[in-house]
């Protein structure tokens, strides 16, 4: 999951711009993060203002940008995010963790929970997996009775596949493919950590992604380490993802 950095309130005529209703904010938060939903990170020109605390959890920050983000509407649907409870302490979110590091993206688009964390950030990373079912796929007797609907495995499994592809053309003699080849591409599938994932032994497009994709926090990976992903609150021993 992309780690997105939010930017301040907006400003209009020297205040807080006002989002009432919470649908003003649409245009506002897709120049800050990008049309990728911040959950499934999939690129959609249809996407919605999501309430990381609902408005039935909280009517207060209905109208508050700190409590926005964007969201697709499968991964905010019924069945997923929706209006159920959340606690920030107990969750890993993309404004707020180094969410790249708490999940791995594998063949086939599969999405699971990083077991190099501790048992306090693996229980987290799980909560937030749950939240926005990023493991709904076929077989997976977790879910007995699969919303038939549910196919964002589907779009990350195509994502996968499409990188695969061009990752021989990238490394090939002569480079048929260049990094911006390659993340002009990325940028119009969304599925950021899939690209960063198949792409992870190629510092320039991996760089080239963090850059492109609009509003990811770039101090989540280490420029001196290959751009390898950085825990985002390395102060907090319990949980410093």
């Amino acid at each position: 999951m992309r780690p997105v950095i939010k930017s301040p309130w907006p400003q209009e005529n020297g205040s807080p711009k006002s989002y009432k209703p919470h649908t003003k904010a649409k245009n506002d938060l897709e120049v800050n993060l990008g049309t990728y939903c911040s959950y499934c990170e999939i690129f959609s020109s249809d996407l919605e203002v999501e309430h990381v605390i609902s408005k039935d959890q909280d009517p207060s920050l209905a109208h508050n940008w700190d409590n926005f983000l964007l969201a697709c509407g499968r991964c905010n649907g019924s069945g997923n995010k929706s209006n159920k409870t959340v606690d920030l302490t107990t969750m890993h979110f993309p404004h707020r963790n180094n969410t790249f590091l708490s999940f791995l993206y594998r063949e086939g688009g599969l999405v699971t929970v990083n077991p190099e964390l501790n048992n306090i950030s693996r229980a987290n990373a799980e909560n937030m997996l749950n939240l926005v079912g990023l493991d709904k796929y076929p077989g997976n007797s977790k879910y007995p009775n699969p919303n038939l609907n549910d196919s964002l495995w589907k779009h990350r499994r195509i994502a996968w596949e499409l990188a695969m592809k061009y990752l021989p053309e990238y490394e090939g003699e002569g480079g048929n493919l260049s990094a911006e080849h390659i993340v002009d591409l990325a940028i119009q599938k969304g599925f950021f950590s899939v690209w960063h994932t198949v792409f992870a032994n190629h510092q320039p497009v991996k760089e080239l992604l963090i850059s492109s994709f609009t509003g990811t926090d770039k101090n989540c990976f280490d420029p001196a380490n290959h751009y390898q992903p950085v825990p985002r609150n390395p102060d907090n021993p319990d949980d410093p993802v």
